[in-house]
């Protein structure tokens, strides 16, 4: 288990309608950012419209290329066309791809589903000897998502979204259930400033959830970056407690799971 500090910087970000104003807003807040392992963006934080693969990915090489080479910038989802319609992001260190993860299930509520293909790609990268994931916005409601990326070694899973403030408290607690039933960090970005096409606010709530279960680390409706320091040792402490990946681990509890599912 790493025992070291991850230093990671969410970025609140106001979006327009503008892509260019976007980019360049997002520019100057990454040109001042300094040292940080990793950077997380909030999805649709470049357009609040389809855009093309390739866009996003010029896009998101360039605000790369501002960070220290050591620097893993998860740049946000996307909704992109790639030629199907899908919400995707990536993950880039010193302006490379190092993978690329997509919205598992296109949200129901605000129409994506009948126009946006369900994603497939939801890797687990090693970044420092840290293994970290990112899920798209809604995907953090299916607890199988989060869960299978925690065993597979998964210490800090990332939530780039974009939600109504009415809809903060909710992501907030479901965050931090998420982080203690997996004994992980969970971070989620959102954008602010903004509002959704139906005219509800937009306006921030970013937050860290911890692995002891303690009430999350809440941002405002602020623009800007902010960081904060997740000791990883932090997790083999809780996990002495609580056991809870190890148990499902066993064949114990995969009986009682088959057991219940012939009931």
């Amino acid at each position: 288990m790493p025992t070291q500090v991850v230093t990671l910087a969410i970025v609140q970000s106001r979006r327009t309608s503008d892509l260019r104003d976007n980019l360049a807003r997002m520019t100057r807040h990454l040109e001042g950012l300094g040292a940080a392992d990793v950077v997380l963006l909030a999805e649709n934080w470049l357009a609040d419209h389809l855009v093309s693969w390739q866009e996003y990915l010029d896009s998101v090489t360039a605000l790369s290329n501002l960070l220290p080479p050591q620097t893993l910038l998860v740049g946000g989802a996307q909704y992109v066309r790639a030629p199907e319609v899908v919400s995707r992001g990536a993950f880039l260190r010193a302006g490379t791809v190092v993978a690329r993860y997509e919205k598992l299930f296109p949200s129901q509520a605000v129409g994506e589903r009948g126009v946006f293909t369900p994603g497939v790609e939801v890797p687990v990268v090693e970044h420092g000897g840290v293994r970290l994931a990112a899920v798209v916005c809604v995907d953090l409601f299916y607890p199988e998502v989060v869960r299978r990326l925690a065993l597979a070694g998964a210490l800090l899973v990332l939530n780039p979204a974009s939600i109504p403030y009415s809809r903060v408290s909710l992501w907030q607690a479901l965050g931090r259930v998420r982080a203690a039933e997996n004994t992980i960090f969970v971070a989620m970005a959102c954008n602010t400033g903004t509002h959704y096409p139906d005219g509800r606010a937009v306006s921030g709530g970013s937050f860290v959830a911890y692995p002891d279960g303690r009430p999350v680390y809440p941002l405002g409706p602020e623009e800007g970056i902010f960081r904060v320091s997740l000791d990883l040792g932090l997790i083999a402490q809780v996990r002495e407690r609580w056991p809870y990946l190890e148990d499902v681990r066993t064949v114990r509890t995969k009986e009682l799971l088959c057991s219940a599912d012939t009931r």
